[in-house]
């Protein structure tokens, strides 16, 4: 009858650890071959049955390693960037099977763990912060290491995401944005004369204060770029007695016209009521809304664009 396995050390029980810290807790390397652990790389372990998180993998993989800092897809994921679907999170499990990426000095050597994306590269103090035991690339200078593996679109929503106004009450109590448009373009010019940073110029020029999605990003970039004039985003739209409504996604008072993209949370019948009613008080005032969905976002959003165009010209919009 096979024994039951010793029980691991308490600190290693329910996390991802080490065969270096499990040797420092007196574990022995045939402890570390029984069937109740999983085997995660090269010298890295978990209890089987532990769902793994990609940061639980960097502060195994950064434990003893001050100079590995973890950056590119595995910081923009740990710090929740809205990522293409190729590089998003996915299920806990699939951390486990994830390559995490590290940056580690040019005069440093190389970790031999494997398992890993490593980039070679020297980092200034302003570009590094712990989270936590782990030392992470900040979500600026993130932004600036995906260049050249986002499309200029996906990189301007990042941007957007930073600067954007946190709700009150829905975001955990964060009452300001996680980077200001001044802190964007220090970071860029930190990185002057880097692969990429011809992109991140570019990017930084289109990123604005006020979307609110992905999507509401790539809408709006959509329009400007089909000639239309640029909008006021999620600020309030006054009534005839200075009153606020309502704070449109996109809004032109020029020509009284708003613009909102409905998602998924727009299909429930009680949402669904409130736009109706929203859309007939702004009508009351002589505005037009025009409301735009995923479907009509194919083809470049030609579709969202005609409508939007049609709106503007039916109020004075010369085109």
């Amino acid at each position: 009858m096979a024994r039951i396995p010793r029980p691991l050390p308490a600190p290693l029980s329910s996390r991802v650890f080490t065969r270096a810290e499990a040797r420092e807790l007196g574990v022995p390397p045939s402890r570390l071959r029984r069937k109740d652990l999983r085997r995660l790389g090269s010298g890295l372990y978990v209890a089987a049955g532990c769902r793994v998180t990609e940061l639980e993998m960097a502060s195994a993989v950064t434990w003893g390693r001050p100079e590995l800092v973890v950056s590119g897809a595995s910081a923009a994921r740990i710090w929740d960037f809205p990522l293409p679907a190729e590089l998003e999170a996915g299920s806990d499990e699939d951390a486990a099977a994830r390559r995490l990426e590290v940056t580690v000095p040019r005069s440093g050597l190389r970790p031999t763990t494997s398992g890993l994306r490593v980039r070679t590269a020297s980092l200034p103090s302003a570009a590094v912060r712990f989270l936590g035991d782990v030392p992470i690339t900040t979500r600026t200078q993130t932004w600036v290491d995906l260049a050249g593996r986002l499309t200029d679109l996906q990189l301007t929503a990042i941007g957007d995401h930073f600067v954007r106004r946190p709700r009150p009450g829905l975001e955990g109590g964060r009452t300001g944005p996680w980077a200001s448009l001044q802190e964007l373009r220090m970071v860029v010019e930190r990185n002057a004369g880097r692969p990429g940073i011809v992109q991140m110029r570019r990017v930084l020029d289109r990123v604005r204060v006020g979307a609110d999605s992905p999507m509401e990003t790539e809408l709006r970039l959509a329009l400007e770029d089909a000639g239309l004039p640029e909008a006021q985003l999620n600020l309030p739209l006054l009534g005839p007695r200075g009153e606020s409504l309502h704070e449109p996604d996109l809004q032109w008072p020029t020509w009284r016209v708003a613009c909102e993209y409905e998602g998924a949370g727009h299909r429930t019948a009680a949402q669904m009521r409130r736009d109706i009613d929203r859309a007939e008080r702004l009508r009351r005032i002589g505005w037009i809304e025009v409301r735009v969905m995923i479907d009509h976002m194919h083809r470049g959003a030609e579709i969202a664009i005609d409508r939007v165009s049609r709106a503007l010209r039916d109020h004075g919009w010369p085109g």
